[in-house]
């Protein structure tokens, strides 16, 4: 019942913009029949929602994010995305919240990225969720977002490691340098593990070298998380690579058992990449 109140309100809000817009223009509320009456409805959906927001007790939001976030419209995807952004700084509502990340997620514009990754920069509740949504949209936008979150935060701590994760997720080509000098040894153990696999699911031969020098290194996590990337990377090298490590003496049954799974992988006995 609360939704049907919700949808009702939504609709009352675009008819109220239909006949602004036809004392403006002089065109007929609802517009011509068809697509191009369904573009006219749809675009006022914006419009509801800014409106909405200039109240100093904003309601009704989460229907208006929603019909936003339907809205395949250039409005939308620019000015609308702004709007969704107020929207989620202004509530406190966890379903607001909720819905706002996601009518981001599904406009997919670069926009949407920028709202998406000012969200995450709060470092609040919300954060894992828009890192995650960040890097299921398309594209090199969200990406450039990510990799400016990590450099922001001085390529250390939570909120870069979360975003560099989240980088990985994208398997944007673009991100593979990056990623790579994020594995130096001046860097913190966590990040460097992040960065070791985000490799391993960009999947670039370029890494390989990379990946298999940190073979060697002291961290056993770290160690785990290149094996694991280098699996990932279907190469004769990243193979030889592996079997190399797991000739050495001494290593754990754990990560013995790694190398094999890797090998596996570089077999086609598992996916080529993580999912």
């Amino acid at each position: 019942m609360k939704k049907n109140h919700q949808y009702l309100y939504v609709l009352a809000a675009l008819s109220l913009g239909c006949l602004a817009g036809w004392l403006v223009t002089g065109a007929p509320p609802g517009g011509t029949p068809g697509l191009e009456g369904e573009g006219v409805a749809r675009s006022l959906a914006v419009d509801a929602l800014g409106l909405e927001l200039e109240k100093e007790q904003p309601a009704g939001l989460r229907a208006l994010v929603e019909a936003v976030g339907e809205d395949a419209g250039a409005g939308a995807r620019s000015s609308g995305a702004i709007l969704l952004e107020d929207a989620y700084r202004l509530s406190a509502d966890s379903e607001v919240r909720a819905a706002v990340l996601a009518a981001l997620e599904r406009l997919g514009s670069p926009q949407a990225c920028a709202a998406l990754a000012k969200i995450f920069r709060l470092g609040n509740e919300d954060a894992a969720q828009a890192a995650t949504r960040l890097s299921r949209i398309e594209g090199q936008d969200c990406a450039r977002e990510l990799k400016a979150i990590v450099e922001k935060e001085e390529r250390r701590g939570e909120l870069a490691r979360a975003a560099l994760r989240a980088l990985g997720k994208t398997r944007s080509r673009a991100a593979t340098e990056l990623c790579q000098e994020l594995c130096a040894g001046t860097y913190e153990g966590a990040l460097r593990r992040e960065a070791a696999e985000a490799l391993g699911r960009i999947a670039e031969l370029s890494s390989v070298p990379v990946l298999a020098g940190l073979l060697g290194a002291e961290d056993d996590k770290l160690r785990k998380a290149s094996i694991a990337a280098l699996g990932l990377i279907r190469s004769d090298a990243s193979a030889e690579a592996l079997r190399a490590h797991g000739a050495k003496g001494g290593l754990g049954p754990v990560e013995a058992r790694l190398v094999e799974e890797a090998l596996e992988r570089q077999q086609g006995r598992g996916p080529s990449r993580l999912r």
